[in-house]
């Protein structure tokens, strides 16, 4: 998930910045360059590291029934999927 997210700032966010670090403005490259790069790391440390700390730390409790479970539907999915092509 942290990946995707990544190549998302990276492809869309980042490059439209850099741009106008090389802006012959000033204008361009102290107010708009700086604080459109601040809100991109900030949110890049909110959603990567911030929220999901937080969340594993506040979240709902795991049910180790279900993870159970799930494991096992997913072994019984994988069984019967090998037996139909083979």
């Amino acid at each position: 998930m942290g990946a995707s997210v990544l190549v998302g700032i990276a492809t869309t966010k980042f490059i439209g910045v850099i741009v106008l670090a090389f802006a012959p403005s000033t204008l361009f490259q102290l107010y708009y360059f700086r604080m459109y790069l601040f809100i991109i790391v900030f949110g890049v440390f909110n959603g990567l590291v911030f929220l999901p700390t937080l969340l594993s730390l506040i979240g709902p409790a795991e049910y180790k029934s279900e993870i159970l479970e799930g494991y096992q539907d997913k072994k019984f999915f994988r069984l019967a999927k090998m037996r139909m092509s083979g």
